[in-house]
């Protein structure tokens, strides 16, 4: 019945991955062509570790080049892990993997974060600056929703009207990123305007995925599967790399958030062949 929606599903996540590629060469060429450096560094909303920014510089060049290679990883990985898990996906038609294709999907949209740069400098309109920051915002309410409805497929949920629930996520995600209040006088060092409500964000943020860790917690002891356990340790490696690398603005949140999204991603998709093709 859905052999049409997962075959055009396929084709959609990997065109629409490149796409963002595209998009982000595209604007990276145009800052450095450009000479475009981020006007305003100002602090981050959620301060990162000092320790994670021992090697970070208070330099726009030193910024522009480490923020750009951040959202390059997380596109790169996107693009790769979508590629490498397509036929997989033909194969198993696993609801943990489809959502888990859409989570790195998500990441893609961090392309845009580039445009904050480039419309300015185009003399466009602040309001297309508002639109790519809520945006990115969606994308990333949306890449946690993908982990958590992954994990109630492993507490047993049976729902398969995927475009529905797909389209359900959507919305409230958009939601979500609509009622933020932002501050359009500032930028963060991540090139996307100030939020207005940072405990609000964080809050929303930890609950799903202290959410999607639980339901697999208890999908581990429920359904006697150690599995399942495994398969909560890979989606805190998710979590946490996403986190990192949305706030790279130093070579070790890069670093760490890349290769804690390497192996979430390589533990989830191991556990799914193992469960799906029992090997």
């Amino acid at each position: 019945m859905y052999a049409g929606f997962h075959r055009n599903l396929i084709v959609s996540v990997v065109v629409t991955s490149l796409f963002h590629l595209l998009v982000f060469f595209a604007g990276a060429y145009l800052v450095f062509q450009l000479g475009i450096l981020p006007d305003v560094l100002g602090d981050l909303d959620e301060p990162l570790p000092g320790w994670l920014l021992v090697l970070s510089r208070p330099e726009p060049a030193f910024l522009r080049i480490i923020a750009l290679a951040g959202i390059a990883c997380a596109l790169v990985f996107a693009v790769l892990a979508n590629l490498g898990v397509r036929k997989l996906y033909r194969r198993t038609d696993s609801a943990e993997l489809l959502f888990l294709m859409l989570f790195c999907l998500s990441l893609c949209l961090e392309a845009w974060r580039v445009a904050n740069l480039v419309f300015p400098t185009l003399g466009l309109s602040q309001y297309l600056n508002v639109v790519v920051t809520r945006l990115v915002l969606f994308s990333r309410f949306f890449g946690l929703l993908c982990l958590l409805v992954a994990s109630l497929y492993a507490v047993g949920m049976k729902y398969v009207q995927y475009p529905v629930l797909i389209g359900g996520m959507a919305v409230l995600a958009f939601a979500l990123a609509g009622v933020l209040p932002l501050d359009t006088s500032l930028y963060e060092p991540t090139f996307l305007y100030k939020l207005g409500d940072r405990q609000g964000y964080l809050f929303v943020r930890l609950i799903l995925g202290l959410l999607t860790i639980v339901n697999f917690v208890v999908a581990a002891r429920t359904r006697r599967s150690r599995r399942f356990a495994v398969a909560a340790a890979a989606a805190l490696l998710l979590f946490a790399g996403r986190e990192l690398l949305q706030y790279g603005i130093a070579p070790l949140p890069v670093v760490f958030g890349t290769v804690a999204l390497i192996i979430g991603f390589v533990v989830s998709v191991r556990q799914i062949v193992i469960f799906y093709l029992g090997f």
